[in-house]
């Protein structure tokens, strides 16, 4: 996970500097920029590394040199913000069709390999190649590559919008800003009425908005409800054309430890946000099975867990964390806040967030102590179980569907909002935990909005995830698969309860800190500085 920045027209060096250094916190490991004066652009980048690699001599070590950034290739230069899950994958199909590729070191190298290839095979046509590269791209991303031959810019980010992206102009300064935060193109002179947030999956091309037909945030849009329940007499013929919630359930399974494995491989110490609910509870469980698999292994990368919860003393979060840490045999770090805590932490969380909604300072405050631990112990990738209750029915809102409605009309309008909330979680989720581990300088992967998880959440029956209108716990598919991994009763089941609530944060901040705190007046003030 790192920072980047990219600005084109009237700027100076001083701009771009003042730009990267508001969010170095992003990575502090290494900072660097490249400047094409001829054509006023410069892309810049803040590195944490994080990659573990094993020595000649059977000792981990780090992949820092491989990771500097920007990269410059031929006529191309890249700044990447991410992860590639699929990296071997792509290795071999360089290495099968690029007589001149050398192997990769770093997820950015091989992407830089990769557009360079299709770059080269397409004419030199910048847009096409990108379009093709980020197809086959298992990975959560944005990122920058210009084409300094034809003066060409393609900035894109990943389907769902795990990694933040950012952008504005300002015609009357004939100024263009990218970056992974609101606050480097603040430095820049960008007011927010001039900055948006690049749509997931699509391609800022020369500072236009290119989207693709097969997009994941367009499908999601687009699908039409109604249409789709017309096809159907009775909500059993819909399932008819389904698999069965067996075979859902295995499916889940076997896909969600595929999800956590590829988080980890090749890194040694990960850290857990751990609340004890349902969610995290799985991730800890499937953590442990990796760790022990990775552990007898020769030449393998050995895997440590800490789990990290936060919440006031004898908190639901805290106890339960506490008692399923002690059963999984794993280490755990209790943050235990109090007023005190919350005062001193409502300032960075706000910087980071960028924002003064009440909600996103809650949960953000919750993951930023949590990361802040991580920190303290030299942990520099987190999971986290976001993305769990959009996908598998966790809100107590869903159950509104089933108030008038019948069961045949329920199931297609809970689906329909599942797919609304899917399309809109980068904006109302995403980048606020991206901002607040990263604040720490903690990467936070998210397993539950794995691609090949996401689709298969998004095929699997409403009535698989709610059963009726008596289901409070909701989530039903998933706790089953809880229980069947080997998650205890009382934790498959435990009621869903919100970070903010079940931390206690909520309550501190609404009854004793922002009575006398103005959270939009902080905001504006970061604006100014």
């Amino acid at each position: 996970m790192c920072g980047i920045v990219g600005m084109a027209g009237n700027f100076n060096k001083e701009i771009l500097e003042s730009a990267l250094k508001s969010i170095d916190h992003r990575g502090k490991d290494y900072s660097n920029a490249f400047i094409d004066e001829e054509n006023s652009l410069a892309l810049g980048h803040n590195l944490l590394s994080i990659f573990n690699l094993i020595d000649e001599n059977n000792g981990i070590c780090d992949n820092l040199e491989y990771n500097k950034q920007p990269i410059i290739l031929n006529n191309l230069v890249l700044v990447f913000n991410g992860e590639i899950y699929n990296f071997n994958k792509l290795e071999e199909y360089l290495i099968e069709n690029d007589e001149n590729y050398s192997k990769s070191k770093s997820d950015s190298q091989i992407l830089a390999n990769l557009i360079s290839f299709h770059y080269n095979s397409n004419d030199e046509n910048l847009l096409e190649s990108v379009k093709y590269v980020i197809k086959e791209l298992d990975a959560d991303y944005s990122f920058a590559v210009y084409d300094m031959k034809h003066d060409n810019l393609a900035i894109s980010r990943d389907s769902i919008g795990v990694k933040p992206l950012f952008y504005g102009m300002d015609e009357e300064k004939d100024l263009k800003v990218f970056a992974s935060e609101k606050k480097a193109l603040w430095k820049a002179g960008i007011t927010d009425e001039n900055i948006h947030d690049l749509t997931p999956g699509c391609i800022l091309y020369n500072w236009e908005t290119v989207d693709l037909d097969d997009n994941l945030i367009n499908k999601l849009i687009s699908t039409d409800f109604k249409e789709m329940k017309s096809s159907y007499k009775e909500y059993d013929d819909y399932l008819k054309t389904k698999d069965s919630y067996e075979v859902y359930k295995e499916l889940l399974i076997d896909g969600l430890y595929s999800a956590v494995e590829k988080r980890v491989d090749n890194i040694s110490n990960v850290g857990l946000i751990f609340s004890g609910g349902v969610d995290s509870t799985i991730l800890a469980v499937l953590l442990k099975q990796i760790a022990e698999k990775r552990n007898n292994e020769d030449n393998s990368i050995p895997l440590n867990i800490k789990l990290y919860s936060v919440g006031v003393e004898k908190s639901q979060d805290i106890v339960f964390s506490k008692d399923m840490a002690n059963e999984l045999d794993l280490p755990i770090k209790t943050i235990i806040i109090d007023e005190n805590a919350v005062k001193e932490s409502i300032k960075p969380v706000l910087t980071a967030i960028e924002d003064d909604n009440l909600m996103k300072l809650g949960v953000g405050m919750t993951i930023y102590l949590a990361a802040k631990a991580m920190k303290e112990d030299d942990v520099k990738v987190a999971l986290s179980g976001q993305g769990a209750d959009e996908l598998f029915g966790g809100y107590n809102r869903y159950l509104k569907h089933f108030e008038k409605n019948s069961l045949f009309d329920a199931y297609f309008a809970l689906d329909e909002e599942i797919y609304h909330d899917i399309a809109n979680m980068h904006h109302v989720n995403l980048e606020r935990d991206d901002a607040v581990s990263m604040a720490n300088g903690v990467e936070l992967r998210v397993p539950f909005l794995d691609k090949d998880i996401i689709n298969l959440a998004l095929d699997i029956p409403g009535k698989y995830k709610i059963r009726d209108n008596d289901d409070i716990l909701r989530k039903h598919i998933l706790r089953d698969v809880a229980k069947s991994i080997g998650v205890p009763d009382h934790i498959a089941d435990r009621p869903k309860k919100a970070a903010q609530y079940g931390s206690g944060i909520n309550k501190i901040l609404k009854k004793r800190v922002l009575k006398s705190f103005d959270m939009g007046e902080f905001i504006d003030s970061l604006k100014d500085k």
